[in-house]
């Protein structure tokens, strides 16, 4: 009877409430094995749609020890992005550079949902 399923993406494009995040993958190399020295080389910028929110400080999920996670935002997109936000370490939302939120093991902190995926997003000052 109720067959055809609504898409979230679909209604919020049509409204205008997507928009377009630029998604900069990162691939870190050792240089030294000795000193563990790291650097991180960022690949061109992949755009995404997405819905983003501002969030309060309250409301966030997870918080860090000694770090103020001032404009956070959190952002909705659908579930076919993940691996790309996994490898992700910069993500660029208008002007301004949001890092993500990532546990010890360096893995992406993200709510999976049936049809959709959230993750949190702080502010940065990155370099461009």
């Amino acid at each position: 009877m109720f067959d055809k399923r609504i898409d979230i993406f679909d209604l919020l494009q049509n409204e205008g409430k997507l928009e377009k995040i630029l998604v900069y993958p990162a691939i870190e190399t050792e240089d030294d094995p000795y000193e563990h020295t790291k650097t991180e080389s960022f690949l061109n910028p992949i755009p995404i749609k997405a819905l983003v929110q501002q969030i309060s400080f309250e409301a966030l999920k997870w918080k860090f020890f000694g770090q103020i996670p001032q404009d956070s935002v959190q952002i909705i997109c659908e579930l076919k992005h993940e691996n790309l936000l996994k490898l992700s370490d910069k993500i660029k939302i208008g002007n301004k550079y949001y890092g993500v939120y990532k546990d010890g093991n360096k893995a992406l902190m993200l709510l999976k949902r049936q049809d959709y995926l959230i993750i949190i997003l702080e502010s940065k000052i990155l370099d461009a």
